[in-house]
């Protein structure tokens, strides 16, 4: 399985994480040992991208050409249903303790990274189509 450097996260459409074979603790980021009970017996495998946002914040200048013509951006740390917290791009419309769905996306230059969308939305990739974001598969 492909794991991309700068994430730890595979390259593929759903969200997999490393779950932790002795214990069942999922770990992100990723790591060489389980953070729950130092087990080394860690593999990645698909686990529940729901989760709730647990705060956010909204940056009002970029020196990233991308980002800066779409500002104010949103960031947020979203609790897994899993277990973990991530950090992710936030969908517009999203706020405190809403329910969303991450997934992994790239941008147009092929940077990967994590993005929180409405779970109640009918259609997930529409804001990810309008900021030339893409969901990544294998």
């Amino acid at each position: 399985m492909t794991v991309d450097y700068k994430t730890g996260l595979p390259a593929t459409g759903d969200l997999r994480l490393q779950v932790c074979s002795a214990c069942g603790q999922v770990n992100y980021p990723s790591r060489e040992l389980c953070g729950n009970c130092l087990a080394d017996a860690l593999h990645w495998q698909a686990v529940d991208a729901e989760g709730t946002v647990q705060s956010l914040t909204e940056l009002h200048y970029s020196l990233e050409e991308d980002y800066a013509q779409r500002l104010p951006w949103r960031v947020a740390s979203v609790k897994l249903d899993c277990g973990p917290i991530a950090l992710a791009h936030l969908e517009p419309g999203v706020s405190l303790m809403d329910r969303v769905i991450v997934r992994v996306v790239s941008d147009r230059y092929g940077n990967p990274m994590l993005a929180a969308l409405d779970s109640s939305s009918d259609n997930v990739a529409d804001w990810l189509e309008t900021i030339d974001f893409r969901e990544d598969f294998p």
